[in-house]
């Protein structure tokens, strides 16, 4: 998948840089609306992972988050950079796999993840390897905020995951919700994948 990843920043074809224009986006403010009421700034460590771009690190940085994105691809992660300067934030940003957090530096005790359409793409190994590198630089109290598409065979596309994969991949998590995916005015191969937002709390010790 990533260089399916890179190519599509090369050619500059990448829909899902168009979602939170779309209801999705305002359905994403939501969840993350929840996850700091009753909270005041500094609201902790974000890990955004594969966060293209930068849309949501950004986001994450206006709301009072310590965010640190990291990304595989060169051109995204530039662009990334250039966002954040342009919003006045600071976020970290690290050009490295997902698969190895722990490896690539990125500290630990993060509160909040966001995987806004990244492990549905990888191998089954590569996605228990990323939860147990989730849970490897999480703190006790930290939720995890996921949207994958169903499993499918869609060529190049996500292949999708259901719960009882995320469930495997996150042992010692617990999915709390399990939210359809508002697909208004997406893209017709993401209504087609049937894409679900899921919220995951790390259990305590």
């Amino acid at each position: 998948m990533s260089r399916f990843y890179k190519f599509q920043y090369l050619i500059g074809l990448t829909p899902w840089e168009r979602m939170p224009s779309l209801p999705i986006g305002e359905q994403a403010v939501k969840l993350l609306d929840r996850e700091e009421h009753d909270r005041e700034p500094p609201l902790g460590r974000a890990l955004d992972l594969g966060c293209g771009t930068g849309f949501w690190s950004v986001s994450l940085a206006r709301r009072g988050w310590e965010v640190t994105g990291v990304e595989l691809v060169p051109k995204a992660l530039r662009k990334a950079r250039e966002r954040a300067g342009k919003a006045g934030v600071e976020v970290r940003f690290l050009e490295g796999s997902i698969t190895a957090l722990t490896s690539e530096g990125v500290g630990s005790g993060y509160r909040l993840f966001l995987d806004f359409g990244v492990v549905h793409g990888l191998a089954p190994e590569q996605v228990r390897q990323v939860g147990r590198e989730v849970t490897a630089v999480s703190a006790e109290d930290a939720t995890l905020l996921m949207y994958a598409f169903s499993p499918g065979r869609r060529g190049p596309l996500p292949r999708g995951i259901d719960r009882e994969e995320i469930e495997r991949a996150y042992d010692g998590w617990t999915i709390t919700d399990e939210l359809d995916f508002d697909v208004t005015g997406a893209p017709r191969f993401l209504q087609k994948a049937r894409p679900t937002f899921y919220r995951l709390r790390r259990d305590s010790s």
